[in-house]
């Protein structure tokens, strides 16, 4: 039957499942993840379906080689270049340019497409990030997307299993190749006359193994125990002109051009056909070279000692040195560190993680830049300076801020210092003071800003002394000296005039912008709207998501609601279509207390709960979720609500920063309302007098102000209260302040102060609502108060049984109507969805219609929007 047999058996049905779902994506698109131990036969299935593709329909193939660090966006380029040109969209640093056009080319004429991506587990982060951008769109563009990997090379932590995690179920299908039974090794062992029964148990019915075996033929029946035996056997049989070939190709893991690779081998021509034909090496349409699996290349590359490896690699070193340029800088790093050549790791490596880092694929940039530091004690000290210095901002920006980020930049700093070199010292320390900031390690971060501005103004740099200003005026927003904030913003404006400098002009205008409107300043909105303008037009994608979360911020904490679902809807967008995942769930933090504000508790618990499980988060991208969890937590009566609160109130002390102290203090001094304790009330309004009253807004001050009131404690009335839902409470009118956060769409607060009513119907309606919100602590302390008051219950209609609705689904929908939404999330019309589940047309338009109403969205179209951008909606409920 040929050796392409056993890597085909008892695989109809994945056959079929791919064709079926080939027809399907035609008119929803659909991704499907093929998974597998190492020849189990992926690679055949994939190209046994790519032959029986029709005529009309274009495959395009990808494939991620096993590299010391992948090839940047390797396969993605691959593919870019056979829908027609490699580089575009990628020139600004970010691959979501050329990811958003591959998107558009795939979406583009008539003509069905197939994409397939192999051993995406050797995957660079550039291309996860394509994997996850398309998959996320599939659904746009009609197109069938493959990936395939090796399911026993992927860890726990390993980044593919994150990038599944964040395609919809609904758009993602995944399916693993079991090993081959014992009928079909039998139907084997039986044509070549070998016992079955041996067979399988030596190769755990693995087909390329089986196939290794049979074309093994070893004299006396002997049954090679492995892989490496089998490799070793059918070698034994060629000449040594031929082994040399093979062993020398062995250690290349990308696909093999017999030009450039195998020019310093004597007659490689004909050696090379021969392994063709013997079907050791096969040929690709590019007319490369590859071993026929990436087993039989490993077992022949250990069949070579560390030294003949380290030869092989000096050889191809020097052949590749004789006209470097027409090889990737990456290859060149490979064989050089195979070689042991620090020179040449030297030279390479800071060559490929430029080109890395302009291609955004900053993790492997840093990779690359590690290589070189494993032979720092052979640079000279200027390059090793550099070195530290780029390794550490590589890695950080790609979000690996760990304490060897920070001792690298200390090296570089003290290396600067030693070499003299002014402006490298003063730009390693603006850096150092970034990455405590985002550690959460205030202290440094301002000892570092401080000396980075003092010696940026001895320096003649206006742009790089604006860069420091601006980042001043950040730590003084963030720590709520809003003055301060806009002071060093305009000087950081004044300092590059009218030079084109987009980076410090969009920075400091969001710092200006978000401090005025904290001020009560609300022409500081247009700052921001300017800030945004700018970031759009110069692909500052960072810049933009950071005007969305400042944005957002004052909108919730003012109170403006319908402004915060506005800034949060568009936000939370941007953020998904530019997979900026960290400013995504910061964002995502911040609609959590949205629906704190809106009474929706469970929906919060979702959001929050995904935010914090997610791996990889920095402490501040955490940090707004962490809060609002702790503050549903303690609404709901949920035990861990202290526990919660107690890591958010640790984790904000170590920011520095008042705006996440302030939110998690009043969360305590709610608990003690909540609980009926006094002293836990002085102890929360004790730490918070220490802040002192110039680091609240006017809001935090209010609210400040009504939750003493509530514990029975002095106050002091804040500005501007008056007139203000929080004022008319500390007046006592607490009929008129729950208007008044009704209004707002506060409903929480709102039915808080209605519940502190002497109307007992009103009340009674707020008890309700409370009961609604499933807000259980809140519900039991204002029962208590009830008598208090003077109230009797029997005047009082207490809620009695569970909310069941509230309980089950954030937005309150129904187990029936959660099918619905998975089916319309799947691209089904009404009619499919009425025979999927065997109901009538009517019905399920009924059922749509309840879903478009509780989602608060225009059509269908805003339904998969939304899912879009908040998978957790069906995740969640799953």
């Amino acid at each position: 039957m040929g050796q392409t047999w056993p890597m085909l058996a008892e695989r109809d049905r994945e056959l079929l499942r791919l064709t079926h779902l080939f027809e399907q994506a035609g008119e929803t698109g659909h991704a499907v993840a093929i998974g597998g131990e190492a020849g189990i036969g992926k690679t055949a299935l994939l190209r046994e379906f790519a032959a029986h593709l029709p005529d009309d329909c274009q495959c395009i193939w990808g494939m991620c080689d096993a590299l010391f660090t992948p090839r940047p966006f390797g396969p993605v380029l691959d593919i870019a270049a056979m829908l027609g040109g490699p580089d575009q969209g990628l020139q600004s640093g970010h691959g979501t340019a050329l990811f958003s056009r591959l998107l558009a080319q795939l979406s583009e004429g008539r003509q069905r497409k197939v994409l397939i991506l192999e051993d995406v587990h050797w995957a660079d982060i550039g291309t996860l990030d394509f994997i996850r951008f398309l998959g996320r769109r599939i659904t746009l563009c009609g197109a069938l997307m493959i990936v395939s990997y090796r399911n026993d090379e992927l860890g726990r932590t390993h980044p593919l299993l994150r990038v599944f995690g964040d395609i919809p179920t609904s758009q993602m299908e995944r399916i693993e190749l079991a090993p081959l039974s014992l009928a079909a090794v039998t139907r084997l062992a039986n044509e070549s006359g070998r016992d079955a029964q041996s067979l399988l148990e030596i190769t755990g019915g693995n087909p390329f193994f089986l196939s290794e075996i049979l074309a093994s033929d070893k004299a006396g029946g002997e049954v090679p125990v492995s892989v490496q035996d089998a490799v070793n056997s059918r070698l034994s049989r060629l000449s040594s002109d031929h082994i040399g070939l093979l062993e020398a190709l062995s250690i290349i893991p990308v696909p093999i051009d017999p030009e450039l690779h195998c020019r310093w081998i004597e007659n490689h021509d004909r050696l090379l056909q021969d392994c063709i034909d013997l079907a050791i090496l096969t040929k690709d349409n590019e007319h490369r070279l590859r071993f026929r699996h990436e087993l039989a290349r490993l077992a022949t590359s250990n069949r070579c000692s560390s030294i003949d490896k380290r030869n092989l690699h000096l050889r191809h070193l020097e052949s590749m040195l004789q006209e470097p340029e027409r090889y990737d800088a990456g290859e060149v790093l490979h064989h050089a560190r195979g070689a042991g050549d620090a020179v040449r790791v030297l030279q390479f490596a800071p060559i490929a993680a430029k080109r890395a880092a302009l291609l955004g694929a900053h993790k492997e940039a840093a990779d690359y830049l590690e290589a070189a530091l494993d032979h720092i004690d052979e640079a000279e000290p200027t390059e090793a300076a550099q070195l530290y210095e780029s390794w550490a901002y590589e890695a950080a920006i790609s979000h690996r801020i760990d304490d060897r980020v920070v001792e690298a930049r200390r090296h570089a700093l003290t290396m600067w210092r030693a070499i003299g070199n002014d402006l490298k010292i003063a730009d390693n320390l603006r850096h150092l003071s970034r990455l405590h900031w985002y550690r959460g390690e205030a202290v440094q971060a301002n000892r570092y800003l401080d000396d980075a501005v003092r010696m940026f103004e001895r320096i003649d740099d206006d742009r790089q002394l604006a860069l420091a200003y601006s980042m001043r005026s950040q730590m003084e927003m963030l720590s709520s000296h809003m003055d301060e904030a806009i002071g060093w913003g305009r000087r950081a404006l004044e300092k590059i005039g009218k030079e084109p400098y987009p980076e410090v002009e969009v920075h400091a205008l969001n710092n200006i912008g978000t401090a005025r409107m904290f001020l009560g300043d609300a022409d500081g909105i247009a700052d921001l709207e300017r800030s945004l303008e700018i970031a759009f037009r110069h692909n500052l994608h960072e810049d933009a998501a950071r005007v969305f979360t400042n944005l957002s911020e004052y909108a919730v904490d003012m109170r403006r609601l319908d402004l915060a679902e506005d800034v949060l809807e568009r936000g939370i967008s941007f953020d998904t279509d530019h997979d900026l995942d960290s400013w995504t769930f910061y964002l995502l933090g911040r609609k959590a207390q949205l629906r704190l504000e809106q009474g929706r508790l469970r929906e919060v618990e979702e959001i929050c709960r995904r935010v914090i499980g997610t791996p990889g988060q920095t402490l501040l991208m955490r940090l707004p979720a962490r809060i609002m969890l702790g503050r549903a937590q303690l609404r709901l009566g949920d035990e861990e609500a202290p526990r919660t609160l107690e890591k958010a109130h640790k984790d904000a002390l170590a920011t520095g920063e008042v705006q996440y102290v302030i939110p998690v203090l009043l969360s305590m001094l709610e608990r003690a309302w909540l609980v009926g304790s006094s002293s836990a009330a002085q102890e929360a309004c004790a730490a918070l007098d220490r802040i002192g009253a110039a680091s609240f807004s006017r809001w935090s001050d209010a609210e400040y102000a009504f939750w003493r009131v509530l514990c029975g404690l002095t106050y002091t009335p804040p500005q501007g209260a008056d007139g203000t839902a929080f004022g008319q409470a500390l007046a006592g009118d607490f009929e008129a302040a729950g208007m008044a956060f009704a209004r707002l769409g506060a409903d929480y607060l709102a039915h808080v102060c209605f519940g502190l009513c002497d109307k007992p119907q009103t009340v009674s309606a707020a008890l309700s609502a409370l009961h609604r919100q499933e807000a259980g602590a809140t519900l039991t302390r204002l029962t208590q108060l009830l008598e208090e008051r003077g109230l009797r219950r029997e005047e009082i209609s207490l809620p009695r049984g569970p909310y069941r609705a509230s309980r089950d689904n954030p937005f309150s929908l129904t187990a029936k109507e959660m099918i619905v939404l998975e089916y319309l999330a799947q691209g089904l019309s009404n009619a499919e969805i009425a025979e999927e589940m065997s109901r009538s047309q009517r019905t399920i338009e009924h059922h749509v219609s309840a879903i478009l109403q509780k989602l608060e969205a225009e059509n269908r179209l805003a339904v998969l929007l939304k899912l879009r951008d908040e998978p957790w909606i069906i995740g969640g409920n799953q």
